[in-house]
């Protein structure tokens, strides 16, 4: 892996044994990392794919008891590394699981010892090396049992469509599923979600293709959810025009309740926390919440066993990073009839940390929680959606610090990476983890810390949390004056609130779910902040003086397109030697703007070099340029070099894919940031990861 080199994982889970099940699900503090996948048993029973935690869960089906708790971290039989989805049986007692980073598919046969579930036998069902698989789905038709597996990452040569991969009930594959159709009219990009009518038709959700189908204008930024049959071959909407349910921004899952002509089709939308329902015509029938509307949740079975975050979660306006959904059999709903289905469903939520069971008023374009499992860890040292992170590049009581925004817990925590750069410290949780609060930021992203001198140190946080009232006009980029409390029990540093900028809108000065942020001094007391202005594709620009702590609008850089300039989903940003760098995350490519013009470097594709896949995060430091590539999970070192193609010259690189957290592993890492922090030789390199819930830090040495 070149120059690099792990130290450790700041905010490791703990590894305590569980108490003995069944148990109360009040007893069990159940804590879930990036829920994905749920599915029912034969007996109603809620499995849960605990993805970060690499388990399944097993609960009742009133979510009030937890009955079992199988598998662990591992490659050995019955163990699990990223297991993402899960389906049933059509038939028989057993679960199949996408077992994501360990490249199989496991079926697990299991039987009930009373109320406990217990494995009785497994079977892996593999598909080559290069198997990623995440969404799966059985069913029997005619001829015998199909188990059908999204294979999100499959690539041939520049080829870079992924798969379905159909086996039959032994786990042997029968064929490949590249597109829908003969003419490739919908080739499938990183298939996620998948599910099955009674019909045995397929429902895909096809997460890349507004990143990757490349066609005369570029790529159509927009996702899609298609259906098909076992071969492949489309099969057109009645209400539509062809195989295409729906274009959304960031469809993850897609799930059939009920069945025939009154099946209602309900697809999660992650990036804007609404979840829309079609018939089964494929004419959408409700977006649930609609726009400035409540989630109106109420405790229908017992009191909530979901675990509170910031308040009274019952008042939240949308889904929280919804990536998984399917119908919650079993439950009558007394509202409910033909003409205005009232439907429940199981929401996983990524940003919330659990699942969620809603019932889903269609007609009335609403839903209310009555249930959930899980929820955000907010014990001091644990991350909930770790975001963005910052170094201290000084020489003064903070020296060899990090901060990491904890996002789900609505807070910092500083890290102290000496702890784990020690030569017994790789890949263990030191106990360098510390929380500090933030007055006013609800879901705190990127971070940038800036040493203003005599002035005090400020420390920028962008607040990742959509507006959806229109009174709202809170702002959402703040500034904090860092003070050192080095010497108070438990803490080196109090933040305090002293300007915010930044209001929901597309005018000047005005952002829409800012990420990443960076800071250029341009004087003693001055500096420009550089916003990645995500849902409005652009780069917004301040200067601010500390004197005054206050904000300046330089108006804004760029927009929404493929052209250089243009963005789709800008995600980070960076000042190096040549320019500001931007994380150009859906275009697939990094651009660079040099004061005068914009200057794309880079192109879709899996190789090392100039190809990037999602570039999620840059940062600066002595020359080089750090990029952090999502779907390859690679740390990406570029010299800042005005004779190399782009201007950048790869220099190293390190990829990290993987569920285990004390080994080094990505899995969903967000924005990394690099510096001269920690005693260790090179650059310090610290990447928070929002599934794996920890700050893995690494350093460089320039290889």
């Amino acid at each position: 892996m070149g120059g690099f080199t792990f130290h450790g994982s700041c905010g490791v889970r703990s590894t305590a044994e569980s108490p003995a099940f069944p148990a109360p699900l009040a007893d069990c503090d159940l804590r879930l990392a990036s829920p994905v996948g749920v599915t029912q048993d034969c007996r109603g029973n809620v499995w849960v794919a605990d993805a970060g935690n690499s388990r399944l869960v097993v609960v009742d089906d009133a979510l009030q008891r937890v009955l079992g708790q199988i598998g662990g971290a591992g490659d050995a039989s019955g163990s699990f590394d990223l297991p993402l989805r899960l389906t049933h049986h059509p038939t028989e007692a057993a679960v199949f699981v996408a077992d994501t980073a360990n490249g199989r598919v496991q079926r697990l046969d299991y039987e009930y010892d009373g109320p406990a579930p217990l494995v009785t036998g497994n079977r892996v069902f593999a598909s080559g090396d290069d198997f990623h698989p995440n969404g799966v789905v059985a069913h029997e038709y005619w001829d015998g049992v199909r188990v059908v597996v999204a294979d999100e990452f499959y690539r041939e040569g520049d080829d870079l469509r992924g798969r379905l991969v159909v086996f039959d009930a032994e786990g042997t594959e029968l064929r490949s599923i590249r597109a829908i159709g003969e003419d490739d009219s919908h080739g499938l990009y990183w298939p996620q979600g998948i599910d099955v009518d009674d019909e045995g038709r397929l429902y895909v959700a096809n997460t890349g293709h507004g990143v990757l189908n490349d066609g005369p204008a570029g790529p159509s930024k927009l996702a899609t959810v298609v259906r098909c049959d076992r071969h492949g071959d489309p099969v057109p909407f009645a209400g539509r025009s062809d195989a295409v349910l729906a274009e959304l921004p960031m469809p993850r899952d897609v799930a059939v309740v009920g069945s025939g002509r009154a099946a209602q089709i309900f697809v999660p939308d992650a990036a804007t926390g609404r979840v829309h329902v079609y018939t089964s015509v494929g004419i959408e029938d409700a977006v649930v919440p609609e726009n400035h509307e409540d989630l109106r949740a109420r405790a229908a079975l017992e009191e909530g066993v979901g675990l509170p975050h910031d308040g009274d979660e019952r008042s939240q306006r949308r889904f929280r990073g919804p990536v998984g959904i399917r119908p919650f059999e079993g439950h009558s709903l007394p509202d409910s009839d033909a003409d205005d289905p009232t439907l429940a469903v199981l929401v996983s939520e990524g940003l919330a940390q659990r699942v969620g069971a809603y019932a889903v008023d269609i007609h009335w374009e609403t839903a209310r929680r009555f249930d959930a499992i899980g929820g955000a860890g907010g014990d001091p040292g644990r991350f909930s959606v770790p975001t963005g992170s910052t170094l201290d590049e000084g020489d003064g009581p903070l020296a060899g610090r990090a901060f990491v925004a904890d996002g789900a817990n609505g807070r910092l925590q500083q890290v102290d990476l000496g702890a784990t750069a020690g030569d017994d410290a790789g890949g263990r949780d030191g106990g360098a983890v510390a929380p500090v609060d933030l007055p006013a930021t609800r879901f705190p992203f990127g971070l940038a810390y800036w040493r203003a001198g005599a002035g005090g140190d400020r420390l920028f946080v962008t607040d990742y949390t959509a507006r959806y009232r229109e009174d709202d006009d809170s702002d959402q980029i703040h500034v904090y004056a860092v003070d050192d409390a080095s010497d108070a029990e438990g803490g080196c540093v109090d933040l305090s609130l002293v300007h915010s900028f930044g209001t929901w809108g597309l005018g000047d000065g005005e952002v829409k779910l800012p990420r990443g942020v960076a800071v250029e001094p341009v004087g003693a007391t001055r500096a420009r902040v550089f916003v990645a202005d995500s849902g409005n594709g652009r780069v917004g620009v301040w200067e601010y003086d500390w004197v005054s702590d206050e904000a300046e609008s330089l108006g804004d850089r760029g927009g929404f397109g493929h052209f250089e300039g243009g963005f789709w989903n800008p995600s980070d940003v960076a000042v190096g030697d040549r320019g500001v760098y931007v994380a150009d995350e859906n275009n697939n490519r990094l651009q660079r703007f040099d004061g005068e013009d914009w200057h794309a470097v880079g192109s879709p594709g899996y190789g090392s070099g100039h190809e990037f896949l999602l570039p999620i995060a840059v940062d600066a430091h002595d020359g080089h340029l750090f990029v952090l590539d999502l779907v390859t999970r690679a740390i990406e070192v570029f010299a800042e070099d005005a004779a190399a193609p782009g201007g950048l010259r790869p220099v190293d690189s390190i990829r990290a894919f993987g569920g285990e957290a004390g080994t080094g592993d990505l899995w969903l890492p967000y924005l990394l940031s690099a510096g001269d922090a920690s005693d260790a030789p090179g650059t310090d390199i610290v990447v928070p990861d929002s599934t794996l819930h920890v700050a893995q830090h690494y350093t460089w040495d320039g290889g």
